[in-house]
């Protein structure tokens, strides 16, 4: 990607407008960068932003620019981590349909992996440094591959054992955000293998507080805190272990505003990559079935986020967050303009708001014998020639439609 930053005074048909000088959430323009093909588009642009970033490899280039090659997120967020050296970008080299069987053993190994590391934190044993990073390789892997694959299966929550999935989500949603960052693979690991582990201390907590169906006491949630220091603790005890994994674990529960904890640090004062993982940490959790609280659509959780930006998670790494997931996060039920009910299966990286969507109602609400899955990308319109586009999104159990049923 080669980007230009210029005025929008001087945007015209053909550009290609890769980002914006404003949220994308707070323009109609709802999906991460599009090909000018309209003059009422850079008539929209002019009214909202005064300079855009186009990208002159997928689209005309500029006769006049305010800033050559604009430094990208990744890179900026590069500087904040004390890294130098220029980041990869990755592209998908496996469709979902080619990862998913990877997918599947990956995931479930790293599922058993998880477990043992959790009952020997309960058991007061030490933890091999080789099994975590075995898993984290693993995942890595798959998800540069293709994301998609990983996420899809990470919607089937466990709900009798939220701590121990939702470690293997955090890891999974990391390495995903990592990836779309364009973060290299050594930054991979220690995301990966700080987000797998940031929780690890809560294993010493007493069961009855994780599984407290209430809204806990000031005293219970004073000791609730401390699996921070916990975590802390025991990850200092691996052989081999990276201090920023182990500085994940410290900051994950830091906000943007200090209102965290256990330091009450503010803004860049907590590590870059411990701001990643506030944000993943608390994704997974809002989305999850958990004993004081209902989970969230996918939906929904981006929304929430959007709301908390620079309160409780910087701005910009928020508006990448919800560019990684997109609109229409994996998992969301959704709702089409003829009336069919579907899920997000995968997204299309260009276009957010047009991912494919495993179609499990028709229109008139009949469930399809053998579910089809639509491209919204490729597929535009239905057989009568009728435009195919998302309509609504639905709160999980509409319909009653399980989607963990269909994540198998």
């Amino acid at each position: 990607m080669i980007e230009k930053k210029i005025c929008t005074a001087d945007l015209r048909l053909g550009m290609y407008v890769s980002r914006l000088d404003r949220p994308w959430l707070e323009t109609p323009f709802l999906f991460q960068g599009f090909l000018i093909r309209d003059k009422t588009e850079t008539g929209e642009l002019a009214r909202l932003c005064r300079h855009v970033y186009i990208d002159v490899e997928r689209g005309e280039a500029a006769d006049h620019c305010v800033i050559d090659s604009p430094p990208a997120t990744a890179h900026a967020l590069a500087r904040a981590a004390d890294h130098t050296s220029i980041k990869p970008i990755y592209s998908d080299t496996a469709t979902l349909e080619e990862e998913i069987q990877q997918a599947r053993v990956v995931y479930r190994t790293a599922t058993d992996t998880i477990n043992i590391i959790m009952e020997d934190v309960r058991s007061g044993r030490n933890i091999s440094m080789a099994g975590v990073k075995e898993v984290a390789t693993d995942m890595i892997a798959s998800i540069l591959r293709n994301p998609d694959a990983i996420l899809w299966l990470s919607k089937l929550k466990n709900r009798d054992s939220y701590t121990y999935t939702h470690a293997l989500n955090a890891g999974s949603l990391a390495i995903a955000f990592g990836r779309h960052l364009g973060l290299p693979i050594a930054d991979l690991e220690h995301l990966a293998v700080g987000a797998l582990l940031f929780d690890i201390g809560k294993m010493r907590l007493p069961p009855e507080l994780l599984t407290k169906p209430g809204r806990l006491t000031a005293a219970e949630f004073a000791e609730m805190q401390l699996h921070v220091d916990y975590s802390v603790e025991q990850m200092q005890k691996i052989h081999g272990i990276s201090r920023v994994s182990v500085a994940i674990a410290q900051g994950h529960h830091e906000r943007y505003d200090g209102s965290g904890y256990p330091h009450k640090l503010i803004g860049d004062s907590t590590p870059v990559f411990a701001r990643i993982a506030a944000i993943v940490d608390c994704y997974d959790a809002i989305t999850s079935e958990r004993p004081y609280a209902r989970a969230l659509s996918p939906h929904e959780a981006i929304r929430s986020l959007y709301e908390w930006r620079n309160v409780d998670f910087q701005d910009e790494l928020v508006e990448q967050f919800i560019q990684c997931l997109g609109v229409y996060p994996i998992g969301t039920l959704v709702e089409l303009i003829g009336g069919e009910v579907g899920i997000v299966l995968s997204q299309n990286r260009l276009r957010r708001l047009r991912p494919k969507v495993l179609m499990i109602l028709d229109r008139e609400k009949i469930a399809f014998s053998a579910p089809p899955v639509i491209d919204l990308m490729a597929q535009t319109k239905d057989p009568s020639g009728a435009p195919l586009e998302i309509v609504a999104t639905l709160a999980p159990g509409t319909y009653g439609i399980d989607p963990c049923e269909f994540y198998l």
